[in-house]
């Protein structure tokens, strides 16, 4: 085995540089013991790269070493994100607020953008991790690589002629006309909002405030500010949502209630299925504060999940009556996952009736 006598004697020299992108290929001056040498800088550095420049270190006896040249890339890391917008929004231009962690900056979409069209944004990315042997100083940050996730600006149910629906679907839409009379009846047209929440509400809130933004908006739209409930992910939910009720009694009467919506994580990368799914769950509230029955007690507390088929079916058809039913349509057609408890051609259909049930009719 050849000995290295230049470690084994401590001869060798260390010396640390940062060098740009722009550096890379190029010779790079160097001043080391008051002289000045010539480095080829090479093409390709990942992170670092150690460089052994012959003779430029300790003398000792007849022994002279080495000068390790350690050349780090000061470049940074780039991080990835996703801005949606509207169809009208990347045509015209505009600017968007987004969110990166702690921090939120204004993006100037140039006109004419479409889906899938990257922004670079210089410097706005993260920061070579610290190393003691690096360069303390001057640490440039990475790259913004923002992708743009363009969305139509509305979307048309697809309502078809109600003689080629197969004899259950004729069944299913036979209910859902019978369950909104019954539904209005309970509760009253005027307890339905008049306007939708927007596609664009959505989208501006997933940006600017990550996915747990939306909550609040539908919190709001939905009147249930003044309810205990509380938002949750998990990985390990089977489902893509769920809506837990806790209900507190005295004496066997039901006093209070809370509720925690659980929202599974694979799903929080695109704001319209996090709409989609929260609007479901928190319908369950409103069923359970107005339409169900009162809830069986044992002992002090009752804890209760989701029930039957008719008890989904029914929240699935208060989204569309409180015009959040949009998003499943988005998320049917964006990702053909379908969420929800009928299949898809009945929930396009279940938004031309609800439009035509509590308000001017939508055109199919």
């Amino acid at each position: 085995m050849k000995c290295n006598w230049g470690n084994l004697f401590g001869l060798n020299s260390q010396r640390s540089i940062w060098v740009g992108e722009e550096d890379l290929g190029r010779e790079k001056e160097i001043v080391f013991k008051r002289k000045r040498y010539a480095v080829k800088i090479p093409h390709d550095i990942k992170q670092k790269v150690v460089l052994r420049l012959k003779g430029l270190g300790r003398t000792r006896n007849t022994q002279t070493g080495d000068l390790l040249l350690h050349i780090w890339l000061n470049k940074g890391e780039d991080i990835h994100e996703n801005l949606w917008l509207s169809e009208t929004f990347a045509r015209n231009g505009w600017d968007k607020m987004l969110s990166l962690g702690y921090r939120k900056i204004m993006v100037k979409i140039p006109a004419n953008s479409h889906d899938g069209m990257t922004i670079r944004l210089k410097g706005l990315g993260e920061a070579l991790a610290f190393n003691w042997r690096a360069p303390k100083i001057r640490r440039r940050q990475g790259n913004l690589l923002l992708k743009l996730r363009v969305y139509p600006d509305t979307i048309r149910p697809r309502y078809g002629s109600f003689d080629l629906l197969s004899t259950e679907d004729m069944a299913l839409e036979s209910w859902v006309y019978q369950k909104i009379d019954e539904i209005v009846n309970k509760l009253g047209r005027s307890y339905f909002p008049a306007d939708p929440l927007g596609a664009e509400v959505i989208a501006d809130r997933y940006n600017e405030s990550g996915w747990r933004g939306i909550f609040p908006a539908l919190v709001e739209h939905l009147k249930l500010a003044q309810r205990k409930v509380y938002l949750e992910a998990s990985a390990s939910i089977t489902a893509p949502g769920s809506c837990r009720q806790t209900v507190t009694v005295n004496n066997n009467i039901p006093t209070t209630s809370s509720y925690v919506i659980t929202i599974n994580e694979q799903f929080l990368d695109n704001p319209f299925t996090v709409a989609a799914i929260l609007a479901h769950e928190l319908c369950h509230v409103i069923y359970a504060e107005k339409l169900g029955d009162p809830p069986l007690v044992v002992g002090n507390i009752l804890l209760s999940d989701q029930g039957s088929l008719e008890q989904e079916r029914t929240v699935d058809l208060l989204t569309f009556m409180f015009k959040i039913g949009e998003f499943q349509l988005r998320v049917a057609r964006d990702t053909r996952l379908r969420l929800g408890y009928f299949n898809q051609e009945v929930f396009e259909r279940m938004q031309v009736i609800v439009a035509k049930k509590l308000g001017a009719a939508q055109k199919p």
